[in-house]
């Protein structure tokens, strides 16, 4: 898995996914440019779930969005990481 992909816990619930995704390309494009943002939404309330994936065009760009980790976005402190791929495993019959 390449590691230009960050994972952004402890979101905000209270803006919207729009405004969200808006704000996260704005304050994280400072770090390189960005590919995707993804926001997981509740499907039964429609607010975001709480944390969020951005992936950066470079490698370089999600290390150095590392330092944001622990900073206030959203009125929260947000968690800052490189993701890495879910294991998945067999489902039982």
């Amino acid at each position: 898995m390449a590691n230009n992909k960050i994972y952004l816990g402890n979101l905000s619930k209270s803006v919207t996914p729009a405004q969200a995704e808006a704000q996260l390309r704005e304050h994280f494009s400072q770090y390189g440019e960005i590919n995707e943002v993804l926001l997981p939404v509740d499907r039964a309330g429609g607010e975001i779930k709480g944390y969020g994936f951005i992936s950066f065009a470079e490698e370089s760009s999600a290390q150095s969005a590392l330092a944001h980790d622990g900073q206030t976005l959203f009125g929260e402190a947000v968690t800052v990481q490189i993701a890495t791929e879910k294991k998945r495993g067999k489902k039982k019959p």
